[in-house]
């Protein structure tokens, strides 16, 4: 697994993209949630290193990528993902994302059809996010980069059954609160968890293959309140983790694992519909 230590930074149009380039196959962008980094993949990058070419970004404002200059909406990150591929010499890649990661596919897919051959939207906010998480936003901005603050969003994201079967990767999620500077991280959390549009009048223009994993334990986004923004997207399917929450990549990396494995073969078929 590469290190902290060992990432590349990629100069891109919101400043340098710290990203963990791994493995020789078939290229899939990992896109992770707010309040962690490339390391939410930890679990997933050793079921699949054998097959795909993990790159495992650093969102801006967390990890070891710049700081957002300011509010940046998930279109333009998707542009960022653009220079990230640019820079590798990529033509085309699967995009994978959680959470503030799965809105930012949905607007790559939209944007750039022809660059992205699949998208795997786990956990995703699909509709308007317009106030009512200001307290995250507070946290983040007072007691962010602290495991007291970590222990606490890690509650709510994962489902009382991981918390129990799975405490190391709690722990693993909460370390990555030691690892942003809080100013900036909430400059990215306002963003996404109070000023985000939604992307209802985005999912019926998603063409490519898709995929939407939801936790059936995710009380943030609960999946009857993102499963009719699901069904908007022409080629996609969804899939409800049975005692996931929030953070779908570490509470079941073997689902997500096999779920990309489906995308690559319906995406390789040509097929428009599930």
């Amino acid at each position: 697994m590469t290190t902290l230590s060992t990432l590349r930074r990629i100069p891109t149009r919101v400043g340098a993209i710290a990203i963990a380039d791994e493995g020789s196959g078939t290229p899939v962008v990992l896109w992770p949630s707010l309040f962690s980094d490339h390391r939410l993949y930890a679990a997933l990058v050793p079921l699949i290193g054998d097959r795909w070419r993990t790159i495992g970004i650093d969102g801006p404002g967390f990890g070891q990528s710049d700081a957002p200059r300011a509010e940046v909406q998930a279109d333009v990150y998707a542009d960022v993902v653009l220079d990230c591929l640019d820079a590798l010499g990529l033509e085309r890649a699967f995009i994978a994302g959680c959470s503030w990661g799965g809105q930012i596919a949905v607007h790559l897919g939209v944007k750039a059809p022809a660059r992205v051959r699949g998208v795997l939207i786990m956990n995703a906010p699909l509709g308007p996010s317009l106030g009512g998480h200001a307290f995250e936003v507070w946290g983040t901005r007072w007691f962010g980069a602290t495991a007291y603050w970590g222990n606490g969003v890690a509650r709510s994201m994962f489902s009382s059954a991981s918390q129990k079967t799975h405490p190391e990767r709690v722990r693993a999620f909460v370390s990555a609160f030691t690892n942003f500077e809080s100013t900036a991280a909430a400059v990215t959390a306002r963003t996404v968890l109070t000023r985000f549009p939604g992307l209802g009048g985005v999912l019926p223009r998603l063409a490519v293959p898709a995929t939407f994993l939801m936790g059936a334990e995710d009380r943030l986004y609960p999946v009857e309140q993102m499963r009719p923004f699901a069904a908007l997207a022409p080629n996609a399917k969804l899939v409800v983790i049975p005692s996931c929450g929030h953070l779908a990549p570490l509470e079941a990396p073997e689902v997500v694992a096999e779920a990309l494995e489906d995308l690559l073969a319906h995406a390789s078929s040509g097929s428009t519909k599930w």
